[in-house]
């Protein structure tokens, strides 16, 4: 149910859903969502299929029916959930290591899109089959806004009447004081920014419900108080956002502290009473995408 924090009694006109991604990859990812949500602002979170902390991830869902859930739907980085040598897969049976190598790949007509399909679908079922109501589809590394797989991806969501698509299409900004992470993020953004525009990406036409406003990639992995506040302040009323995020206790998994995200950081940010007061203060209302879309078909 959607959470009414303006002070005046009336419901905000700002609501904003807070998606904690990558669910599933890790034990200590799964538990720094599940604190993120049961004592922050975390109202939504964006399953793995294919992430070996799945079956814990399913657990805690059992634990915190009011964790709005989705699926992260992965191409990258990761195993694949079908069997066999497909063109999703390098000789070591694994996907490609990131989004530049599958761009690549795909680019090439080395990926069909049959096999998109069949994956992709495959993973969405194993959350269904686990008793999951699916409310949104989002990805990791955002290979869901390329052109033809953006086509994919809408495909599904109508298949499975999922009502939410990310559209990471995020406002752009840049300070002279950047560091080198701050300059990848903001290049990275303006890159899915200009796949999910030639994607079409915005989900009209397909029964789909209305594109939410995108924050949080030039934060990812290094979203601070500051940079909440800011964003808390660029929202406008009359607006549904999603805030993305990627709360988590430090994982134990080398691959994962590659990534140089500050886990635990955005779980401290999250579960801020300073965050929450801002909220408060902006009548700004916590909702889950469920929430948006009305009653369960």
């Amino acid at each position: 149910m959607i959470e009414p924090l303006g002070g005046s009694g009336q419901p905000s006109s700002i609501r904003l859903v807070v998606n904690a991604d990558d669910f599933g990859i890790s034990t200590r990812i799964n538990e720094g969502i599940v604190r993120a949500h049961c004592e922050g602002i975390v109202t939504a979170t964006s399953l793995m299929a294919v992430g070996l902390a799945f079956a814990d991830a399913v657990a805690c869902c059992r634990s915190v029916p009011t964790l709005d859930v989705g699926v992260h739907l992965t191409l990258v980085a990761e195993q694949p959930l079908l069997p066999g040598r497909t063109s999703l897969v390098g000789d070591d049976g694994r996907f490609p290591e990131g989004a530049g190598a599958l761009l690549s790949r795909w680019l090439q007509g080395r990926i069909r899109s049959a096999d998109v399909r069949a994956e992709w679908s495959a993973q969405i079922e194993r959350v269904l089959d686990h008793g999951i109501r699916v409310t949104h589809l989002d990805s990791h590394q955002h290979v869901h806004a390329l052109p033809g797989l953006a086509e994919v991806c809408l495909e599904l969501a109508a298949r499975y009447q999922i009502p939410f698509v990310r559209v990471p299409v995020a406002p752009l900004y840049w300070e002279p004081w950047s560091s080198r992470h701050d300059l990848h993020r903001m290049l990275g953004s303006l890159a899915v920014r200009t796949c999910a525009t030639l994607a079409g990406l915005t989900g009209k036409g397909r029964g789909l419900c209305r594109p939410l406003g995108f924050l949080g990639f030039q934060e990812g992995g290094r979203l601070d108080e500051p940079r909440l506040q800011r964003l808390l302040r660029s929202l406008r009323p009359g607006r549904a956002y999603e805030l993305m995020c990627h709360p988590g206790l430090r994982p134990d998994e080398q691959d994962l502290q590659c990534w140089g995200y500050g886990h635990e950081m955005e779980l401290h940010t999250l579960t801020s009473p300073v965050i929450r007061d801002a909220l408060v203060a902006r009548g700004i209302a916590l909702c889950g995408f469920a929430d948006l879309a009305g009653p369960e078909r």
